[in-house]
């Protein structure tokens, strides 16, 4: 008898398992075509809240373990001898437990279609901090010159755009993922 229910329990695990890393790839395959879309896109960045008011989505690419950003920051009034080059990637080991997901509408950067393009931030639980690798290069426009700064840490952030179109099937996929991931903890806790 103990054996079944040792067998029943881990065959439930694994289920579970499989199921939670299904529905994370569905977030993920969703979170790609957003990034496709987004990829050469402009926008702008509110007056005061930086050096720079304008950028440029160079490169923006997810996949299974990471995201990452390559993105122009210039300034549209020609007020400043340069602009800067910023390459950030966030790296994470395994899925992510999702702490909170949400429209965040007072973000500096905003597109001029506004609200149709928005910023999706996903808020990630703490006890796993997700590798945060950035680079920026600052290129002088007069003299050429290029300064390169490298910075690495952790984030339980990432910001990523997303058309406001697709945003319910979005949060609809965290959801289900949530389902997955937190109801699984949830029913650990309940059984100790």
């Amino acid at each position: 008898m103990k054996n079944i229910l040792l067998f029943l329990l881990l065959f439930s695990s694994a289920t579970s398992v499989f199921a939670q890393q299904k529905e994370w790839q569905h977030v993920l395959n969703l979170l790609k075509k957003e990034a496709q879309h987004f990829k050469g896109k402009d926008g702008y960045i509110q007056l005061g809240k930086s050096t720079y008011n304008r950028f440029f989505i160079q490169d923006l690419t997810v996949n299974d373990t990471s995201i990452a950003f390559g993105f122009w920051l210039r300034d549209r009034f020609k007020n400043q001898d340069s602009e800067q080059l910023v390459e950030e990637t966030i790296v994470w080991m395994s899925e992510p437990f999702i702490q909170s997901a949400n429209i965040f509408y007072d973000y500096h950067f905003y597109f001029i279609n506004f609200p149709e393009a928005q910023f999706l931030k996903i808020e990630l639980h703490d006890d796993i901090p997700l590798m945060h690798h950035v680079v920026t290069t600052q290129r002088n426009l007069k003299s050429g010159k290029q300064n390169r700064k490298e910075l690495e840490g952790h984030t339980n952030i990432i910001l990523i755009p997303i058309r406001a179109k697709n945003r319910a099937k979005i949060m609809n996929a965290i959801d289900a993922y949530q389902q997955q991931s937190l109801k699984t903890r949830l029913d650990e806790d309940r059984l100790h």
